[in-house]
């Protein structure tokens, strides 16, 4: 198979693309393409084990730029998602989370079992509350003989 009529980019615009590709990926699967066009290479199995890849990996990879082209071979693959919560949910359950309603992970499964409709078991839950970085907030302790006037009292004749 002749790959410098399949690739349809210039070998110029495959080697400035590749060297200022910012995850590494992008910047093999442009490479791919290079060693290819180039003829550094002559088979896909070649240029698939100069990168890394296996036969039918280096196979998929061509496949997919003859469906997709260059812009969707160096695209980001995934969307990134917390879970089962959408973003509106997340933001309705960090404001009922404000409001200092619930205290313990048991309370949040029900509410938002409630809520949205959606099962969560606590550690899920631990584990949303982790990728969201919420943190339990709790005050310091304080003791129930502490008299607020003496308090004030102290921290204005105290020398500094």
């Amino acid at each position: 198979m002749d790959y410098g009529t399949v690739i349809t980019e210039e070998l110029s615009f495959l080697q400035e693309q590749e060297r200022h590709a910012g995850k590494a990926i992008v910047r093999d699967r442009i490479r791919f393409l290079r060693v290819l066009k180039s003829g550094e290479c002559k088979s896909q199995r070649a240029a698939g084990q100069a990168i890394g890849l296996q036969e039918r990996q280096s196979q998929r990879l061509l496949q997919f730029y003859r469906q997709q082209g260059y812009a969707g071979l160096t695209s980001p693959g995934y969307l990134h998602s917390f879970g089962k919560l959408s973003g509106s949910q997340i933001s309705q359950l960090q404001a009922y989370l404000r409001q200092d309603l619930a205290r313990t992970l048991s309370e949040v499964r029900l509410y938002i079992a409630a809520e949205f409709g959606v099962d969560y078991t606590v550690s899920g839950l631990c584990k949303l509350f982790q990728r969201l970085k919420i943190k339990l907030k709790t005050g310091r302790p304080v003791n129930i003989r502490r008299d607020e006037g003496q308090v004030v009292a102290f921290k204005k004749t105290l020398r500094r």
